[in-house]
């Protein structure tokens, strides 16, 4: 199983690279669900990090490949200014697999 992220702040891209983990970094809000497409087409990735700002703003596409899909998951990956400090794990389990424990 590969992993790809798709982000929208360099230190995160940077920071995933550096762990051999291959992505895009979005600019633009509209390339996300042109790159979104193209990395779902791709079998192997079965787990796709994404920035949390992404997800919000694209929050229905998101849940539709969340609740229809096996394959990949969809996960969070917060960069260095969407940390709070009263995150907890329960909070990430949530987000990530987009239901309420």
């Amino acid at each position: 199983m590969k992993q790809f992220v798709i982000v929208d702040n360099a230190e995160s891209l940077t920071g995933m690279r550096l762990a051999g983990i291959e992505g895009v970094l979005i600019d633009d809000k509209h390339d996300f669900d042109q790159v979104l497409d193209q990395v779902l087409e791709k079998t192997e990735i079965g787990l796709i990090h994404i920035s949390p700002s992404l997800i919000a703003s694209h929050q229905e596409r998101i849940n539709d490949i969340r609740f229809n899909r096996t394959s990949p998951l969809l996960v969070s990956l917060k960069g260095p200014n969407d940390h709070q400090a009263d995150d907890s794990i329960t909070d990430t389990i949530q987000q990530a697999i987009g239901i309420q424990l």
